[in-house]
């Protein structure tokens, strides 16, 4: 049952309307709430009516249980449908047992509720997937092509109503990356059966990189987490290699959680947003602890606009090209490296923290420009020209968006 905040006026007008406790009637209240409140009537009647319109009693129910797990599957679903990678019930139990190996616990019927609910609660669903032709056509669902429009009309008039600059719009988005990233593809010779590469140990382990741009082509500090508990001996480990463009934590399973959004606030965004006075736009994508935090994100001047459940991978400028640039420079990180031997977990992470900063220095201002302009929401300098660009955008081949494995956009 859909859990309701009613006040006590609002009790009292309900039971009224009920008359009799035992019964239930049209309102979306059970039984045994109404015979809850018939006992507590008398009290609920003696205070006074400023009281009665403002106390609540229903509380709003337990803390989301899994919510750290909740958000590491929202983000690897994301990631896996930005690369039009598919993705099932099975897939995603096999994901969540290797980050919480105590799931196993509960029957194979208990792991997939617990999918059901994590995908009903991230706006979630299985679809059927679209022919090449279909997507090649053109051929977008009617409502999603409407929110998707919705979007961008919000996103222009934000930008034309506050005046808005091309340098004080931003987008931030979390990404995983594992240790070792291994290429899809490698050179061998012609008829050998198997093609297989050595295993490193690192392909299991991860880390999750918070990234923000800007719409004129600029990259900020990224925001580095390792598994380890914070504060411990990990933490402090990664930490001596923070510098200017690279901030380092540690959360117990490497995910963004509320205290990593808050690291994140107070040592990249913050610093920002506080030296620009005009009014800013940050773009934000609809995880729940990105709702959150939302009073905290708008700070300084800032205004928050949430890209729509299920749209990431049309909307999000992090996703278009950004990202996918950063893996593809992990997987060549991985081919210089693999020949290194490292004998100890400390030496693994020191070489992960030395890719992270190469990779973050490769990011060229042209892909941060061209991230936003694959989506539709590069600066709108002239009208004329945002309907010029977006038409062009329209017209394109689709397929020359998701090319194979050996350029930029895999």
């Amino acid at each position: 049952m859909q859990r309701f905040h009613y006040t006590i006026k609002q009790k009292i007008q309900i039971l009224e309307e009920v008359k009799d406790p035992d019964m239930e009637g049209s309102h979306p209240v059970s039984k045994k709430q109404l015979q809850n409140w018939s006992v507590k009537k008398e009290k609920f009647q003696s205070l006074s009516p400023l009281k009665q319109q403002k106390t609540l009693i229903l509380h709003p129910g337990p803390c989301l249980k899994y919510a750290e797990l909740y958000s590491f599957l929202y983000t690897k679903v994301k990631e896996m449908r930005s690369e039009r990678q598919a993705i099932n019930h099975n897939f995603l139990i096999a994901i969540a047992l290797e980050e919480m190996p105590e799931l196993a616990n509960p029957s194979a019927q208990g792991q997939r509720s617990l999918i059901n609910r994590f995908m009903k609660f991230s706006d979630l669903s299985i679809r059927t997937i679209t022919s090449f032709s279909s997507f090649n056509s053109q051929q977008m669902d009617p409502e999603e092509a409407q929110r998707i429009q919705t979007f961008k009309t919000e996103y222009f008039r934000i930008i034309d109503e506050f005046g808005i600059l091309e340098n004080d719009i931003f987008n931030m988005d979390q990404s995983g990356l594992y240790y070792d990233t291994p290429p899809k593809r490698t050179i061998e010779i012609i008829g050998s059966q198997q093609v297989c590469i050595a295993p490193s140990g690192g392909e299991k382990k991860r880390i999750t990189i918070i990234s923000l741009i800007n719409c004129s082509g600029m990259k900020y500090r990224q925001q580095v987490i390792f598994k380890g508990v914070p504060g411990a001996r990990v933490e402090k480990e990664v930490k001596v290699f923070n510098d200017e463009t690279n901030c380092f934590f540690t959360q117990e399973n490497a995910w963004t959680d509320k205290t990593q959004l808050e690291n994140w606030l107070n040592f990249v965004w913050y610093p920002i947003a506080e030296e620009i006075k005009r009014p800013k736009l940050l773009i934000l994508d609809s995880l729940f602890l990105h709702k959150d935090l939302k009073v905290n994100f708008e700070k300084f001047n800032t205004i928050v606009l949430f890209i729509p459940a299920g749209l990431t991978w049309t909307l999000q400028p992090l996703d278009s090209l950004y990202h996918r640039t950063y893996k593809s420079y992990a997987r060549d990180c991985f081919i210089v490296n693999q020949t290194k031997e490292m004998s100890s977990e400390e030496e693994r992470r020191k070489q992960v923290i030395e890719n992270v900063k190469e990779i973050h220095g490769k990011i060229t201002e042209e892909i941060v420009r061209m991230s936003w302009k694959q989506v539709g929401l590069n600066y709108p300098i002239e009208q004329g020209m945002i309907i010029e660009e977006e038409e062009a955008r329209q017209n394109e081949d689709p397929s020359m968006l998701i090319e194979d494995d050996d350029n930029l956009f895999s």
